[in-house]
């Protein structure tokens, strides 16, 4: 029988909810499946924290360590810091890498919303140096990554293109060539287009046709040549 990658990573279902059961409510348990990129989350536990659903696609951190490549001596990551854009929730993460036969399936991602010490801080004045102690040397000791937890290949494209039209002071459907092109670059450099789906959303979101967005991408990657 063939090998089905999916259905090798739904045995790790138990542990998601094992996880979930130990770390609490605050502390957010996603299975992702990397063979389908697209709607990658095949478990979540705690879904609160980050709205998303079982099916939603892989988040563009998620994207970035695949595109980069990840070390095959490295069995997890522990400790890295990320925000939430959609209501800036500050999370503290960790991930653990499901190989077979050393290709890489999946990843087991917690994320734990830390804002609970924020509440603390506001109701406990004898825990206020503490709790200042404690984020002077979280910031010293990890690195903040800004992380979309996106329910959609479009809320994807959405956040990234909105992003670079706050920026730069221009409303969408007034984009140029260069804008275009800028937000194809910054798109590609952030490993959108690993997923299937990602050529016709970005052609619809920015009204160019497809062979545009694919004729684009291919001056995107001689600039990196």
């Amino acid at each position: 029988m063939d090998f089905n990658p999916t259905e090798y990573l739904k045995k790790y279902i138990p542990v998601i909810d094992f996880l979930a059961e130990l770390l609490g409510k605050n502390s957010e348990i996603v299975l992702h499946d990397l063979t389908n990129l697209d709607s990658s989350v095949l478990a979540i536990r705690n879904n609160y924290i980050t709205k998303r659903e079982v099916g939603a696609p892989a988040t563009d951190y998620v994207l970035r360590a695949l595109k980069t490549g990840i070390n095959e001596g490295l069995d997890y990551t522990v400790g890295y810091r990320e925000i939430a854009n959609r209501d800036h929730k500050q999370l503290k993460s960790a991930s653990f890498y499901l190989r077979k036969d050393n290709e890489l399936l999946g990843m087991i991602c917690v994320n734990t919303d830390e804002s609970i010490f924020k509440e603390l801080n506001s109701t406990i004045d004898t825990m206020e140096l503490l709790l200042r102690t404690y984020r002077q040397n979280q910031t010293e000791e990890h690195s903040v990554i800004p992380e979309t937890f996106s329910r959609s290949i479009e809320e994807m494209a959405e956040n990234t293109v909105l992003e670079l039209s706050v920026s730069k002071g221009i409303p969408v459907d007034k984009f140029k060539q260069e804008d275009k092109f800028e937000t194809i670059e910054v798109l590609y450099d952030s490993g959108f287009f690993l997923l299937k789906g990602a050529v016709p959303e970005i052609a619809r979101m920015l009204k160019i046709s497809e062979p545009t967005v694919y004729r684009y991408l291919q001056n995107v990657k001689a600039k990196d040549n």
